[in-house]
Formats: C-alpha cells, structure tokens, sequence
C-alpha cells in the first residue's frame, strides 16, 4: 500500500483503520461494516500503550560509533577546499591507444602481405619443392623420381601394398 493510495485489501484497511491512518468518514464507513472494530481498535490502543509503557528500549552495543555518525550528520559542511590540481596526462590516454592500435593493424597487413602472400619480388609457384637425393633407408626398397608434364613424384618400390579398410590418420 503506498500512502497516496485508499488501501484495496480487507487485511490493509484493517490496519490502517487500527494505525488510524483512515479519514474520519473512512473509519466511519470501517465500523459501520464491522461493528466489532470500536472495540478492537480501543483492545490495540491498550496493548500498545503497554507495550510501549513495560518493555525495556534496546541497549545499543556500539554507542560510540552511533553518535560519531549522527554528529558527522548535523555538523556543518566544511568550507571549500581549494581546487584539485590539473590532472597529469597518462601515458596511456584513449587517442594514444587508438592510434597504436591503427597502427599496429597496419604493420601487421603489410608484414603480411610482403612475407606470407609473397607479395615483394619474384613470383613463385604456390608450392614449390625441390627433390635433392632419393635414398629409401631400407636396402629392401628401391626408390626413384618420376618426372611426368612439370609433377615430380618419388615413387618407392617393394613396399607391401595397404590393406584397403586402413585408414590414414
């Protein structure tokens, strides 16, 4: 319930009506609907006052650290303090990042585009290999080079052939 609104359900108008938050035609209008609230609302008012009359206010265990808050709160402000001086630039500002990064970006590419595209000087094949010597480390096997249309190829032979479930990993 907010306090700028009637309360809506049974249980808020009924605390409201004991709290005596009700306008006098809304109280009015609370007992004529219950004609047991009188009493009830006169039943409250007694156990309230009793309440409030027997049981003992709380001891509080930090008392020191209560009252510095509260004279901290109702001390008057200090005066102004003079004004701070100028920021020092940091060595890192957000213009000086961007521009390394722009920069870094840009070496990057043309690191790129000069050794791994091949980009400066002669132009090669895409792959390119060149075959020196052919020795098949096995005096069992024999190997050779076969050079057909601008493919070399090393061709081994004696080898036992694959069984053709074996799969290459």
């Amino acid at each position: 319930m907010n306090n700028s609104e009637p309360p809506s359900s049974h249980e808020e108008k009924w605390t409201a009506y004991l709290d005596g938050m009700l306008s006098a035609q809304d109280a009015a209008a609370f007992e004529r609907e219950h004609p047991e609230a009188a009493a009830e609302r006169a039943m409250h008012s007694r156990i309230i006052g009793a309440v409030r009359r027997h049981s003992p206010g709380p001891t509080l265990r930090n008392p020191d650290f209560f009252n510095d808050r509260i004279m901290r709160e109702i001390a008057p402000p200090p005066a102004a303090a003079a004004p701070a001086p100028a920021k020092a630039r940091g060595l890192f500002s957000l213009w000086r990042l961007a521009f390394a990064g722009a920069f870094s970006l840009i070496a990057t590419i043309a690191i790129w585009a000069s050794f791994v595209r091949g980009g400066g000087g002669e132009r090669q094949e895409r792959y390119f290999a060149q075959i020196v010597s052919v020795t098949a480390g096995d005096r069992l096997l024999d190997a050779s080079v076969l050079d057909a249309e601008g493919l070399k190829m090393i061709w081994i032979d004696g080898l036992e052939p694959l069984p053709d479930d074996y799969a290459l990993e």
